[in-house]
């Protein structure tokens, strides 16, 4: 029932999404969260909605400056996904340092392999210009890198194999869907990633935060004028727009045996609807039967839709679920997926989040600004004083990095 939402390839989660590094190259393309934990992005427009829900997958928040930014070094080539050739020609050096072609290949192959193979398996010519698409970019994140580590270096600072597995602990425990290391290798493995890779990324980010918390002392605190004059300026962010808590059960009309006759289908799938809603109404438990009925991957969850606001589910669903009560149950509702019957189980008026609600929040966002701010400057002024040079003997310019963008293999 609910719009569609672009996938997202979970061996690229926290532990490997590069907050930092790119913040320095360019713009980065992660959601952000509003102060109140919204999404201040709202749901792409259109797009077709979904038969239902989308299956919920491990769901982990993109780090910021406070947490390990992307930094995997280079790690072994899946096979089968790019162009398997390798050079040692230098691209670039950074204070002495050599960074070569093959190195940079090694980079594209660890973070972008899979997705570059899904691509290939459409187009063999697009995922070929991709990856020489990543190869500039790549290579001024690695450069970047190259003058972090130097930093670390002379501070001293390192990381302990416990450090590294703590720090991934702890960073999974922490989001809305918490898993274990182990959860999170088998999820990798199935992605097609690279756990080893992401360790090590782990594992250099975690090293890097810790110099730049070495460096930034006072300079990101945020003062209560400063929270109160965001609060002031944003007045958009903090509104909750009117949203109801459904569950469901659908009866869908689309049959996997393309030998059936689709009449005769949504005749029997209307019929069964009637029935399932005669058993509610009669006292029936509305969970125990969408989890026995139910076409949609809510079943699990008796049928639970969670709180949506508005615009997130079909027009012929949602003018329905907003205009029940709380407890009241519909009669059988037709959409171009199926059969329906809903439950409202909680209606929340349109609010505003209060300034001493949404006071840490804010605090928190601003923080993290303030620190991004400070990470930019501080690599700047690292690249400024570097001695950096290209094969051609120049010096290279920071640039857009590319984005590597598989068809979703769910369109049909």
């Amino acid at each position: 029932m609910k719009k569609a939402v672009a996938a997202t390839s979970l061996y690229l989660l926290p532990l490997v999404c590069s907050a930092v590094i790119l913040l320095v190259l360019s713009s980065s393309g992660c959601q952000k969260k509003g102060p109140t934990g919204k999404n201040v992005t709202p749901p792409p427009a259109g797009k077709a909605p979904e038969t239902r829900p989308p299956a919920r997958t491990p769901e982990v928040n993109t780090p910021s400056a406070s947490k390990a930014p992307e930094v995997a070094p280079p790690a072994p080539a899946p096979t089968g996904t790019v162009t398997q050739a390798q050079s040692d020609k230098v691209l670039v050096t950074v204070n002495g340092t050599p960074i070569t072609e093959g190195q940079v290949q090694r980079r594209i192959k660890a973070e972008y392999g899979p997705q570059l193979a899904k691509l290939a398996m459409q187009s063999p010519e697009t995922a070929a210009q991709q990856e020489k698409m990543l190869m500039q970019p790549i290579t001024q994140k690695m450069m970047v890198e190259q003058l972090l580590d130097e930093e670390a270096k002379a501070a001293n600072i390192t990381m302990t194999e416990e450090d590294i597995i703590a720090g991934m602990t702890q960073q999974l425990a922490a989001q809305k869907t918490p898993m274990t290391l182990d959860q999170f290798k088998s999820i990798v493995a199935a992605q097609g990633g690279d756990f080893q890779a992401i360790k090590e990324s782990a594992a250099r980010g975690m090293k890097y935060n810790k110099l730049f918390e070495s460096k930034w002392t006072d300079s990101i605190a945020v003062t209560p004028e400063e929270a109160q004059k965001y609060y002031g300026e944003h007045p958009k962010e903090f509104e909750t727009p009117e949203q109801v808590r459904a569950s469901h059960i659908l009866i869908a009309t689309k049959s996997s045996d393309p030998n059936t006759d689709p009449n005769k289908v949504k005749v029997q799938a209307k019929e069964k609807a009637a029935t399932l809603l005669k058993q509610v109404k009669d006292g029936g438990d509305f969970a125990a039967l969408a989890k026995e009925n139910s076409s949609c991957p809510s079943a699990a969850q008796g049928g639970d839709l969670g709180l949506f606001p508005r615009g997130q589910m079909v027009k012929p669903f949602e003018d329905v679920a907003f205009a029940l009560k709380p407890g009241e149950v519909s009669d059988v509702v037709e959409t171009q997926f199926g059969y329906h019957i809903i439950k409202v189980t909680e209606h929340r008026d349109p609010n505003t989040v209060s300034f001493e609600n949404a006071r840490s929040g804010i605090v928190s966002k601003l923080t993290q600004q303030k620190k991004n701010e400070f990470v930019r400057k501080y690599i700047d002024g690292l690249r400024a004083k570097a001695k950096i040079v290209t094969a051609a003997g120049s010096t290279p310019q920071p640039s857009q990095p590319a984005v590597v963008t598989p068809s979703d293999p769910n369109k049909k």
